[in-house]
Parts: C-alpha cells; sequence; structure tokens
C-alpha cells in the first residue's frame, strides 16, 4: 500500500498544470470536447493530454486519472486551491488585460462538500473560501463508460428547474436559493454559510445579461458524491463585469424532483 501511494504521488508530481487544468475539468462534468471548446485548444491537443496523465498516473483511464488528482488534491486543499480550474490566458479574456500580480490574486478557491464535489469556484478580487467539508472520495468505477456532453436542451431533465433555481441566485435570493437546493448542498453548508459564499462570488460580476445553455451530461457517479442521478448542465453567461463566463451547474434527482447539488463559475 505504501508503495502504491508512493508511485501515486510521484505520478501527481510529474503532472503539468496543463494536465492538472484538463484533469480538473474533466472532475467537474466536462469530457474531450467541451474540455476543448472551453481552452480554445483542439480535441486533439486535449485527448494527448489525458494521455499523457494517464501513463504518469500508470492508469488505463482519464476519469480514473482524474479521480486520483482529486483525491491527492483534497489531501492537501491549502496547496491546491489556487490552483483549482486555474485560468489560462487562452481561456479568460480577463487574463491578458491584467497585471500579473493582480491575476495571480484573482486566484480561484473551492469549497468541497460530500467529500469532494464543489460547491463553488471562482473568487473575484482575492475573496476566499475558507470551508472545506471532509469525507471519502467516492470511487468512479474505472469500467464505467465515459460521459458524454449533449448539446440539445431536451436531452436535459432538469434544465428548468437549473434555470428557475439560477432566477433565484440572479434576484439575491440567497435564502431561497439554498431552501430549494438538494438535501446534499444543504446538509453540508448552512443558509449564513452560503449567503457570505454566494454573495462574495456573484456580487462583484455585477448582473446577468445573457445566460444560454451549452450541454448536459448525464451520469451516475460523480467524484466525491454518492451515487444517484445526476446531471451536469454548463451555461454560457453574460455577467455585467465577466462576459462570457461558464456557469457549471450540477443537478440531483431527489424524491422530491430535480435539485441543485453544486454550482461554480469559470
Amino acid at each position: 500500500m505504501q508503495q502504491i501511494t508512493g508511485t501515486m504521488n510521484s505520478g501527481v508530481a510529474a503532472l503539468t498544470e496543463r494536465e492538472k487544468e484538463t484533469l480538473r475539468l474533466l472532475v467537474a462534468g466536462h469530457d474531450a470536447k467541451s474540455i476543448a471548446s472551453h481552452l480554445g485548444l483542439s480535441v486533439h491537443t486535449i485527448n494527448e493530454r489525458l494521455r499523457d496523465a494517464r501513463r504518469k498516473l500508470e492508469v488505463s483511464s482519464s476519469r480514473e486519472a482524474a479521480r486520483l488528482l482529486a483525491e491527492r488534491e483534497q489531501a492537501a486543499p491549502d496547496s491546491s486551491a489556487d490552483k483549482f480550474l486555474g485560468v489560462s490566458g487562452a481561456a479568460d479574456p480577463m487574463a491578458s488585460a491584467e497585471p500579473a500580480g493582480r491575476r495571480k490574486h484573482r486566484a480561484q478557491r473551492l469549497a468541497w462538500f460530500g467529500g469532494g464535489m464543489l460547491i463553488m469556484s471562482l473568487v473575484i478580487a482575492a475573496v476566499a473560501l475558507s470551508s472545506v467539508f471532509g469525507g471519502s472520495v467516492a470511487a468512479t468505477q474505472a469500467g464505467a463508460a465515459p460521459a458524454v456532453a449533449i448539446t440539445a436542451p431536451s436531452a436535459s431533465a432538469s434544465l428548468e428547474p437549473a434555470r428557475a433555481w439560477l432566477a433565484l441566485v440572479d434576484g439575491r435570493r440567497w435564502d431561497d436559493s439554498w431552501r430549494s437546493a438538494s438535501s446534499l448542498f444543504t446538509s453540508q453548508i448552512t443558509a449564513p454559510q452560503w449567503a457570505r459564499t454566494i454573495e462574495s462570488v456573484r456580487g462583484p460580476l455585477g448582473a446577468v445579461s445573457k445566460r444560454t445553455f451549452q450541454t448536459v451530461t448525464k451520469t451516475d457517479v460523480l467524484p466525491g458524491a454518492p451515487a444517484g442521478a445526476y446531471e451536469v448542465i454548463l451555461f454560457r453567461t453574460d455577467f455585467a463585469r465577466k462576459p462570457g463566463a461558464t456557469e457549471t451547474v450540477i443537478m440531483v434527482r431527489d424524491p422530491g424532483g430535480w435539485r441543485v447539488a453544486g454550482y461554480f463559475i469559470r
């Protein structure tokens, strides 16, 4: 066991930042095609990154490689928070216009719940999310077929509930958005914690002028979450002070219907 752990640690250490970025997006629900679109790269380039990551981590599945990275970074959240879903110059139109020092402080930090799923990412103006929720990371089935991002809105069973929840957030109805979220969400963060977190993240972005559905990915397994029926929905959103952002809403099917289990912005 010690040898296996040592091999994993050395493999993670050998990953480049670009390979880590690609694996983190895979954990967030993207596939190779949507990662390529998100980063402005070719699918061939993304597949090369994933292949190199699999080789370094000595695994046969890209999702297994992503899970191993998520486990490793969860074990040391303070050291990885600034790098999680880091913004590259190609992906972020704001990056090239900012001095390097400001880009460093406009770091993306994270809050975990359920042992690994993201509640929120992207903090502007150096607002840090300090709550890290513990727990065991659920293992993704090594032989499971990769989830596929679908571009047809009709393929999503949870799109309308997701839009309704986002409308609450757009209206700054923090308590209502917390109450309407899934039990998985509300069991891991209190309403006051959520209000502080969402205010610090959404406030600096300004009002939403346009939100367009991009893809939905259906899956029954997500790293750090219990098995269930999930939909990972991506929107391209224009905020007053951040046009062209990507919002990700993770929906889970609760007994009462589809509800929000996670949300983050890039």
